[in-house]
């Protein structure tokens, strides 16, 4: 295209070349008596569709050479009709440079409007008075899927149905000669339009309005959206209002303000070192919405009952744990956090709740805020009862264990007390003598004393077992639990003829357990191994081994007995008893103390004879236990 431009420019300027000559050899050699300089301003004209420079050149050229073929042919003469002529020519060269610059001018601004108007995404239609269009630009041709050929020389009622205000675009145009507004289209695949579209009149030189035009955007997206997210809103809505739990829409923007701008970076020490910057910014928090469930919740007639101050102020102290984990997790950039508080509401009524809060998506610097409460105060008192019935379960169990265990009990008891009434007996033997033997009755009182402290380390064994107490965890040296769990059953595995052995490969770290609990498990698992190696013939062993991986310790406990009849699991069932006279409450109050205390306890069979049963449970902490290694038979 470039190359066909330089070619006509090319062409254009040898032609005004050669006019130019033969208007000065006209000029200045023919006798002709006129102002042939006058032919000039065709050749200005010639060159005009070429620009503004080259117009002025050849203004410029064309006057040399009238001047020059003037003085040629007048030298004697200069004064007179030859200089008039010769003036005029001037005149009317100088008149047709500058209409040509004007008319150049006008015709490069009009084609920039024109490519404006085609590079725009609106569409741009320009129709007469009886409706023909007469211009259709690009984003018409995109938008209504007619092209600029198609459309032109058509009436505009032809190319697509359109719903539109007729009248008040009437009297609009009428008397201000313009109209704004909307309008319904069909474009030309049947799809629906809606424009923002204005309305301009067209008028001729003389007023009279000669035709309309139109400039529209397309709205139909946005329209789309706008509908789409209302029909959102609604939905949010209904299920907000809908719910079942206790939802409210907060503003939170105040307070993570005044948090973030304490100063320290370190929000949570901020917030406990000044108890007063928590109330603050829990003052700046806005309630803006509350749906039915949160009003019976908090006691609260509407939405602006609810104010979060207030809440703070008569809330048990939980509730500020609460908050400060709430902000201290938020200021981190989180989106999803859950918590769980007690607050007393303006009844006085004591509620358990689970808050859970979310920040929405168009409210990331915290001012749209989701806070969901879950009432869960039946829960939790259905939850303690269950502790509670489970502790005295537990207890009933100790005692079921002791009462199997009395025999072994006097017998452990008798043999001391044996003991002290005989050395009681030799001690007084040795006073009563001719000459009393004191060394002896210091060696039969010290007896005396070692066999009460046996007698004494018996019954508080017994006492710890049997004693009625709400479950607590403590910090416990599981190795020791074993170790005492064995002495209590010493008797028990002497008359089964039986071994137990405790090993583990290194230190195990203490334990956070309920440790009357814990041992009760412990000594159930050894009687059930020891009642399971009644009538085998061969080896009798109980193998007991502790292995601390990870942030569980494990207790192993295997034995050489006939095994678990059945499926292993069943085991744990309540009243599943492999014992013709068991009740099936053992091993299933184990498990609920194991879980409880966050362990798992299973039960399987050995490849070789016995069974094995092992539970975890938390160690407390990776300090190094104590180390451990004994046999007992």
């Amino acid at each position: 295209m470039r190359t066909i431009d330089r070619k006509k420019r090319r062409a254009v300027l040898v032609m005004a070349f050669v006019a130019s000559a033969l208007i000065f050899a006209a000029d200045a050699l023919s006798p002709i008596d006129g102002a042939v300089a006058v032919l000039y301003t065709g050749v200005v004209l010639m060159v005009a569709p070429l620009g503004r420079k080259f117009i002025v050149a050849a203004g410029c050229i064309s006057a040399l050479l009238a001047l020059t073929a003037f003085l040629w042919g007048h030298a004697s003469d200069l004064i007179g009709g030859a200089l008039l002529r010769f003036v005029v020519s001037l005149v009317a060269i100088l008149i047709t440079v500058l209409l040509s610059v004007r008319d150049r001018s006008a015709r490069v601004s009009l084609a920039e409007q024109v490519r404006i108007l085609e590079a725009s995404h609106d569409t741009v239609i320009i129709r007469d008075s009886a409706g023909i269009v007469r211009y259709w630009n690009e984003g018409a041709e995109r938008l209504h899927g007619w092209s600029r050929d198609e459309a032109l020389g058509r009436h505009y009622a032809e190319l697509f149905d359109e719903s539109a205000p007729v009248e008040e675009i009437a009297r609009s145009m009428r008397e201000a000669g313009t109209w704004s507004g909307e309008v319904v289209r069909t474009r030309r695949d049947g799809a629906r339009l809606i424009l923002a579209s204005r309305w301009l009149q067209r008028h001729d030189p003389e007023g009279n309005a000669i035709g309309i035009i139109e400039a529209s955007a397309d709205l139909t997206e946005s329209r789309r959206a706008q509908a789409e997210r209302l029909n959102l809103e609604r939905r949010y809505s209904t299920i907000f209002n809908s719910a079942g739990f206790a939802a409210l829409e907060c503003d939170l923007s105040g307070a993570l303000s005044l948090v973030l701008s304490a100063g320290s970076g370190d929000v949570a020490a901020s917030l406990r070192a000044d108890p007063a910057l928590l109330a603050a910014a829990v003052e700046r928090i806005t309630i803006h919405n509350a749906n039915p469930a949160a009003l019976e919740m908090f006691d609260a007639q509407g939405a602006g009952d609810l104010i979060a101050a207030e809440l703070l102020a008569c809330s048990i102290p939980d509730v500020r744990q609460a908050l400060e984990t709430i902000f201290v997790v938020l200021v981190t950039g989180a989106t999803q956090i859950e918590t769980e508080t007690r607050f007393i509401t303006r009844s006085g009524r004591s509620i358990d709740a689970v808050l859970r809060l979310s920040v929405l998506p168009d409210g990331t610097d915290w001012s749209r805020v989701l806070l969901m409460a879950f009432d869960v105060t039946e829960r939790n008192e259905a939850r303690a009862k269950i502790e509670r019935t489970s502790a005295e379960l537990a207890h009933a169990g100790r005692v079921s264990v002791l009462g199997q265990l009395a025999a072994s009990i006097a017998h452990e008891v008798n043999q001391p007390l044996a003991a002290i009434i005989n050395y009681g007996k030799s001690g007084k033997r040795w006073l009563t003598r001719p000459s009393p033997d004191l060394g002896e009755v210091a060696d039969c009182l010290d007896k005396i004393v070692s066999n009460a402290n046996r007698a004494a380390e018996v019954v508080g064994r017994v006492r710890f077992l049997a004693r009625k107490s709400a479950p607590q965890s403590d910090s416990v040296d599981l190795v020791v639990m074993v170790q005492d769990a064995i002495e209590l059953l010493r008797r028990e595995i002497h008359s089964a003829k039986a071994t137990v052995r405790v090993e583990h490969s290194g230190p195990i770290s203490m334990i956070d357990c309920d440790r009357v609990q814990v041992q009760q498990v412990i000594v159930n698992l050894l009687m059930n191994g020891l009642q399971a190696m009644r009538g085998i013939d061969g080896r009798r062993e109980i193998l007991v081994s502790l292995e601390d991986s990870g942030d569980m310790v494990a207790v192993v406990v295997s034995d050489t007995g006939a095994g678990i009849a059945g499926e292993p699991t069943q085991i744990f069932e309540p009243f599943f008893s492999t014992k013709s006279d068991g009740m099936g409450l053992g091993l299933s109050i184990c498990r609920t103390i194991i879980e409880a205390q966050g362990g798992q306890i299973q039960a399987s069979n050995n490849d070789g004879s016995g069974a094995t049963v092992a539970f975890t449970l938390p160690r407390s902490n990776p300090q190094e236990g104590r180390h451990h290694r004994g046999l007992i038979s």
